[in-house]
């Protein structure tokens, strides 16, 4: 049985839904279906339809006590809109957990994690990407990669790294996890290795951004959200990285402004002491709230 992914900020997400009796939520993000337990935990009668894009979290999610009493849909949550036409499944809230699942990291096989030795895949659904990271790395041109790895990772050494890659492709392809980070031990400042964040992480999560278009995806869904919500519902979205956040606040910023949402809640909220304590990967959270007018 696939980990279940250990929703984040579930009291608040369940407070700021503003959930009535009977209402219609989406989990576009389903993973393991936490955010949907708690929900139906507390509002039994509420109906959910939850969206999840890897198929092999879909199929074991199937298997689960909850899958019941969740219309599940393995899909992109870039189409919202035909997905909530096809099930006549008009939302009442939403919610996006942005967040990866443990279970990509630490069983999928598919090379998410710099700390395992796998085929450089990153795909969150091998059935619809066919690009992979091994592809991005071994045939993107230098000015191509080095954009990717300095946008999308947010790396001050993009440029150091990507010679290091084009250097080492010359000898052989770059196909497993450990090479590519061999390849960046190589490339950064001693001082850097020594940091608290280990000097493949952003190049990884550079590449698994650029393999599954994340933030064009982010972009095209969180505005698909707003379009099929029903009048007084409410979208909340979890991001874990800058570059998300920054794309979910223009488009509330845009939203608002136009009159099509207001901001129930207007800053940030983010996960408390206890739950990071409980939940180390929850430290980055940042939740926003909208409501459609």
């Amino acid at each position: 049985m696939i980990n279940v992914h250990k929703p984040v900020l579930l009291n608040e997400v369940i407070e700021w839904l503003n959930i009535k009796p009977g209402a219609k939520i989406i989990d576009a993000t389903l993973s393991g279906g936490g955010h949907a337990v708690g929900i139906l935990e507390k509002y039994p009668d509420a109906k959910i339809l939850g969206i999840e894009w890897d198929p092999d979290i879909f199929r074991e999610f199937q298997k689960s006590e909850i899958a019941s009493k969740v219309v599940a849909v393995n899909d992109s949550y870039t189409n919202l809109q035909n997905i909530v036409r096809e099930h006549d499944f008009y939302p009442d809230g939403i919610i996006f957990d942005l967040g990866l699942s443990s279970w990509h990291y630490e069983l999928s096989g598919r090379g998410f994690s710099f700390k395992r030795d796998e085929i450089l895949d990153m795909r969150f659904n091998p059935n619809t990407t066919e690009t992979t990271a091994a592809d991005i790395v071994n045939k993107f041109d230098p000015k191509d990669l080095e954009e990717i790895i300095a946008e999308y990772g947010e790396e001050r050494f993009a440029s150091q790294i990507v010679k290091a890659i084009i250097s080492a492709r010359k000898e052989k392809p770059i196909i497993k996890t450990l090479d590519l980070v061999r390849v960046i031990e190589g490339a950064v400042p001693e001082g850097y290795k020594r940091r608290k964040i280990h000097f493949a992480t952003k190049t990884f999560q550079a590449l698994r951004i650029a393999v599954n278009d994340e933030l064009g995806n982010v972009r095209r869904g969180v505005q698909a959200a707003i379009e099929v919500l029903n009048p007084g519902g409410r979208l909340i979205v979890i991001s874990f990285q800058g570059l998300e956040d920054k794309i979910v606040k223009e488009i509330f910023k845009e939203k608002n402004k136009a009159g099509i949402i207001t901001l129930p809640y207007k800053g940030t909220i983010k996960p408390k002491w206890e739950e990071v304590k409980n939940n180390p990967r929850a430290r980055s959270a940042k939740m926003k709230i909208a409501e459609k007018i």
